[in-house]
């Protein structure tokens, strides 16, 4: 009677482990699907999300391996899994602050051009149109799709609206404004473009001067985090025993943590001091 009473509190655990992980893959397949979605397609990367996430799950199941079998440490198996885990945000992240760069860089272009083309006489749909034909993605592409919005029965405003939501930054805000007050109110449009483009190159040779004066604070933000790292690997290449304890007893791991945290806060605290908004 015991012992079928406790091989029945094995399989209902059993069963209940399995469903919580069912449920936690759901949701988190999910949320990977919504997110990386979202973000591939903010970067106009069309990719399949099912295949994504499979390929995910192949990676972290080979890096748990690898980090089990190198390291023996359940924490160093959690730590891989979430750095690999995070891999796929980040990039898309990196991705879309590539994309707005390239953006920003050539919204004076854009600007010039539609500027150029009202001042010839055509109107701002034709303006627009234009410019997106000759400049390069990605200021290219999100024009293209501001006029197909409109050939759709979008008005102008809300595509331009559209607009300022993909790209959520100040200049193409800029070029927005200028564009909704033509259209609401009247006015030189050619002329408020010209000089806006003039504004945003002013604003984008200042913003290189301070990098390049900022360049070695940042430098130096980077090689403070890293150098503990280097010498702890250098270390444990050259004295393993010594260093084992530190990778091998709880109280090791908790002074790495402490020291991960240090290095992270200095970085950001560091970041923080050199970067100087225009």
């Amino acid at each position: 009677m015991v012992l079928a009473s406790a091989c029945v509190s094995v399989l209902l655990a059993a069963w209940a482990l399995a469903s919580l992980l069912g449920q936690t893959a759901r949701r988190w397949h999910e949320r990977f699907g919504s997110e990386l979605g979202r973000g591939l397609q903010q970067s106009f990367l069309y990719l399949d999300t099912v295949r994504l996430f499979r390929l995910n799950l192949a990676l972290l199941a080979a890096v748990a391996a690898a980090a089990a079998w190198l390291t023996g440490q359940p924490l160093a198996v959690l730590l891989a899994l979430a750095l690999v885990g995070s891999a796929p945000s980040l990039a898309i992240a990196w991705l879309r602050h590539r994309r707005l760069t390239r953006l920003v860089g050539q919204l004076p272009d854009a600007a010039m051009l539609i500027a150029g083309a009202l001042r010839s006489g055509g109107s701002l749909s034709q303006a627009i149109a234009q410019a997106a034909r000759e400049l390069p993605s990605p200021a290219g592409r999100e024009l293209d799709l501001v006029m197909r919005e409109q050939r759709l029965g979008v008005s102008l405003d809300e595509a331009v609206s559209h607009l300022e939501r993909r790209a959520p930054i100040e200049e193409v805000t800029l070029l927005a404004a200028a564009v909704r007050i033509s259209q609401e109110s009247g006015g030189n449009l050619a002329e408020t473009l010209e000089r806006l483009a003039e504004s945003l190159r002013r604003k984008a040779a200042i913003e290189g001067k301070i990098d390049a004066l900022t360049a070695q604070g940042r430098l130096q933000g980077w090689v403070m985090a890293l150098l503990p790292l280097v010498v702890a690997m250098a270390l444990f290449v050259i004295e393993p025993d010594a260093m084992r304890p530190l990778f091998a007893t709880w109280q090791g791991w908790v002074v790495c943590a402490v020291v991960l945290v240090m290095e992270g806060l200095g970085l950001y605290f560091i970041r923080r001091i050199v970067a100087i908004d225009v």
